[in-house]
């Protein structure tokens, strides 16, 4: 039995830089695990099967492409088990317990956190003895975010999202992260519907924060996260969120009116999250927000 765990991320930037000629965008991100997280236990067994369980979803999610025999056929797990098995001519299976805690379709990266912990737990579980890099390079065949989370901790990410340049560990931050309510039917083809050549930038925003992380190195007390990164924290997606969305505009409305801090939202969303130093503060916002909404939030921390 091997057993792997799942994080989630954010991105503290997210720039696209243009359209490239095989019609995915070509991307710059400052992407982070955090400790919200799935956990895969994995058995061999002669065919692949997948089974899910759920733990502490929001009582409106559901677990996507399952059937009644809860195969998961259809699941980036499953998809990545017969990759890597067809990719090594691994000849037999394996039996694979998903826990699910990470909230779908969040903007969190669950599905793609998932599909490379698979990868990560079969390549022990069969003694394939794959590098790093070798995993990466098939993540990437099945989703873009794959090879990050390969790798997990702070990373560049470049391309459509599978060039990944390992960073230095951010000091432990801590962070409140928001799952926004929105009901948006295919979320990220409408958001990316709505993305012109006015959404580019150079991704000079992403190489500044780098620098910074870089030169902070673990040895820098910083005397607070935001005086140093606050500027340099940037999704392109919040301004089509702005644009297309009204109730985004509401619930951004209503936090601010309960807090007033600098929420972000991570990848596609519809999550936000503030990050911080400070545990107390954060735990501070939590307590305030559970005080005035029912709404799904999590306390958090960055994972190396």
């Amino acid at each position: 039995m091997i057993c792997e765990i799942a994080p989630a991320k954010i991105n503290l930037t997210l720039e696209i830089l243009n359209k490239r000629d095989d019609g995915y965008h070509e991307i710059k991100s400052v992407m982070q695990t955090i400790d919200i997280c799935d956990v895969l236990t994995f058995w061999k067994n002669e065919w692949i099967q997948v089974i899910p369980e759920y733990s502490n979803l929001p009582s409106e999610d559901s677990l996507p492409e399952s059937d009644n025999f809860n195969y998961f056929n259809n699941n980036l797990v499953y998809k990545a088990a017969i990759v890597l098995k067809e990719s090594t001519g691994y000849k037999d299976g394996a039996i694979i317990q998903l826990k699910k805690n990470i909230p779908s379709s969040a903007g969190l990266g669950g599905g793609s956190s998932d599909a490379a912990a698979t990868l990560r737990g079969l390549n022990k579980l069969w003694n394939l003895k794959l590098s790093i890099a070798e995993l990466a390079e098939i993540g990437s065949k099945i989703g873009s975010d794959i090879p990050f989370f390969i790798y997990g901790g702070t990373c560049l990410a470049g391309g459509r999202g599978e060039i990944i340049e390992k960073l230095n560990p951010l000091s432990k931050k801590w962070l409140a992260v928001i799952l926004l309510p929105l009901k948006i039917s295919e979320k990220t083809k409408k958001i990316y519907s709505h993305i012109t050549p006015v959404s580019y930038s150079t991704g000079k925003t992403t190489s500044i924060l780098v620098e910074n992380i870089k030169n902070d190195n673990n040895k820098i007390n910083m005397d607070n996260f935001y005086s140093k990164f606050e500027n340099f924290i940037f999704n392109v997606f919040e301004k089509v969120y702005d644009n297309i969305f009204k109730e985004y505009n509401k619930w951004a409305e209503i936090l601010n009116n309960i807090i007033n801090k600098p929420f972000h939202l991570s990848g596609s969303g519809p999550s936000i999250f503030y990050i911080s130093d400070s545990e107390s503060e954060i735990k501070e916002i939590i307590k305030k927000i559970s005080e005035n909404l029912e709404i799904n939030k999590y306390l958090a921390q960055t994972v190396p």
